[in-house]
């Protein structure tokens, strides 16, 4: 009987995900597999231990992409080789979102036990991982500034109405770029260096991006002046954004590195990164997850 390790964490989204956890027990139950429950804790070291002493087919995290980043990095430090199965339960479920396991779970369900994953590359930015973006400048700290329970009370509108808040105290950056070798010096308001084409709940954000092809994608929105930084906003918010958009800078590289002038903090997939510079390498490959099929997502 195949066993499965379900990481949740209990207080993502609106943390509703403990009533569905008896529901989701039951659909693997019914499919003759067993999931064994891990909650996630703040300061929590034991995980990789939990999954090395369990050995199962694959982890499952039921969180947002907060949950998804810490499993990531248990799993890389760790060098645990096993799939990971997404449901998104968060207030933010980007890469969820992007490979569309949320909108049919019982399928899903079906393709994790039947062993369908597809290889998918990994950021690593001065050595902490991340699976979709790691970000810095204007804005990217209203994650982490949220209030609790206003983001239960209000999910995703929550980020929305603190980042209005924060507009009129935008600044920009003057960033220093080396991108495999390629070197660029430009003002900006925020940049993203991004694994698939879904960030900050926007689709389409870099539509060439895949998630399995050993390049990472960067975008910077550069210092162009409020009223044109918030028509670019609508763009990218909409998913029009324009393929000669003047103020938006977009490169694929395998390595990055991005300096500033003055201090600045990064985020890593919606969690607190390091400061900046960031050293951003991407590694091919280097985990596997469960997907509705095996082709692109």
């Amino acid at each position: 009987m195949k066993r499965y390790v379900l990481v949740y964490n209990p207080v993502s989204g609106h943390a509703t995900f403990r009533q569905r956890l008896d529901e989701i027990i039951e659909a693997f139950q019914r499919r003759r597999t067993v999931l064994i429950p891990y909650r996630t804790s703040l300061g929590d070291t034991h995980m990789g231990e939990f999954i090395r002493e369990v050995q199962p087919e694959g982890v499952l995290v039921a969180g947002g992409d907060g949950t998804l980043h810490e499993v990531v990095n248990v799993l890389m430090r760790e060098k645990l080789s096993m799939p990971i199965g997404v449901i998104g339960s968060g207030t933010s479920n980007d890469f969820a979102t992007y490979l569309g396991v949320n909108n049919d779970l019982e399928a899903y369900f079906d393709c994790i036990v039947d062993d369908i994953s597809r290889p998918v590359d990994v950021g690593c930015a001065n050595g902490e991982y991340f699976i979709n973006v790691a970000s810095a400048g204007a804005l990217t700290s209203v994650a982490h500034e949220v209030n609790v329970r206003l983001k239960h009370a209000m999910g995703k509108m929550a980020y929305y109405l603190r980042g209005i808040g924060e507009i009129p105290k935008l600044h920009t950056l003057h960033l220093h770029i080396d991108a495999d070798g390629e070197k660029i010096e430009t003002g900006a308001y925020l940049f993203v260096i991004v694994n698939s084409s879904v960030a900050g709940s926007m689709q389409n954000v870099a539509a060439d991006a895949k998630i399995d092809d050993g390049k990472l994608d960067l975008l910077v929105a550069r210092d162009s002046g409020i009223t044109e930084f918030m028509a670019l906003a609508k763009d990218v918010v909409s998913g029009n954004i324009k393929p000669d958009e003047k103020n938006l800078l977009h490169i694929q590289a395998k390595s990055f590195v991005v300096e500033a002038d003055e201090p600045a903090e990064s985020d890593l997939d919606g969690e607190r990164g390091p400061a900046l510079p960031l050293h951003v390498d991407t590694i091919q490959r280097a985990i596997r997850i469960y997907t509705m099929t095996e082709g692109e997502a």
